[in-house]
C-alpha cells in the first residue's frame, strides 16, 4: 500500500480550504467557478462519494495538490470540491510548488513528473486509501491525438510536447480541448469512483 511519510493529522490540517485556496490565487478565479458550475457531479456520484465516506476506516480526508495557473487543475478542484461539499469529506490543499516533500511523494511517469491536480483520499487517521492524478484516461488519448494532428500539420515529429509547438498551433489545441472539459469532468468523476471502489470494496452503484 502506497503511504505518505510527510503527511499526518497536523499537517493535513495545515492546508487550504477550497475557499481560502481561491482567495490567496491571482488568476483563473473566472474559470473555477466556470468548472465548478459545470460540473456533472449527479445525486447518485454524491450517494456513492457519501458511501465512501462512512465505511468503517472510509475516504474521509482528500488532499489536493495544484497550483491556479494549471488547466488541470481549474477543471478538476471545483469537482472535488464539491465532492467534498456533498458528501462531508474533508478537503485540504497545499500548492505543489511550497510544498515539494509532499509533491515528491506522488510523482507521474515513473517518477519524472510533478503532475497535477493531485487528489488523495485517506481515512479519519490519515491511513493511504488511493488516489487520483491530473486527467482521465479518455482525457489523455484526446489530447495525445490532437499533439499528433497538430504535430503533423506543422512537420514536427510524432510525439511533439505541447510546449514545443509553435504559438499557433498551442492556440489551434486549447481550442479544440477546451469544449471538452465537461466531458472530461465526467470522465475524472467515474475515475475516482472506480478507485474508491476498488479500493473499499465499495459496489459502484
Amino acid at each position: 500500500m502506497q503511504t505518505s511519510s510527510v503527511m499526518n493529522a497536523l499537517r493535513f490540517e495545515q492546508g487550504l480550504t477550497y475557499v481560502a485556496f481561491l482567495a490567496q490565487a491571482l488568476i483563473n478565479h473566472d474559470k473555477f467557478e466556470e468548472y465548478y458550475r459545470s460540473s456533472p457531479l449527479s445525486e447518485d456520484d454524491l450517494v456513492f462519494f457519501r458511501k465512501a465516506a462512512s465505511m468503517p476506516h472510509g475516504a474521509v480526508n482528500i488532499l489536493a495538490l495544484g497550483e491556479a495557473w494549471c488547466g488541470d487543475v481549474y477543471r478538476e478542484l471545483p469537482t472535488v470540491a464539491r465532492i467534498a461539499e456533498g458528501s462531508g469529506m474533508k478537503l485540504r490543499i497545499f500548492l505543489r510548488d511550497e510544498n515539494p516533500d509532499i509533491m515528491d511523494q506522488f510523482l507521474s511517469n515513473h517518477g519524472k513528473s510533478r503532475a497535477i491536480p493531485v487528489f488523495v483520499f485517506y481515512t479519519r487517521e490519515m491511513a493511504y486509501i488511493t488516489r487520483f492524478v491530473e486527467r482521465p484516461l479518455s482525457a489523455q488519448v484526446q489530447i495525445d491525438s490532437i499533439l499528433d494532428d497538430v504535430s503533423s500539420r506543422y512537420n514536427l515529429a510524432p510525439g511533439t510536447t505541447f510546449t514545443n509547438l509553435p504559438e499557433a498551433g498551442r492556440k489551434e489545441v486549447i481550442e479544440t480541448i477546451l469544449p471538452r472539459f465537461v466531458d472530461w469532468q465526467r470522465d475524472s468523476i467515474s475515475e475516482m469512483r472506480a478507485l474508491l471502489s476498488s479500493a473499499l470494496g465499495l459496489p459502484n452503484v
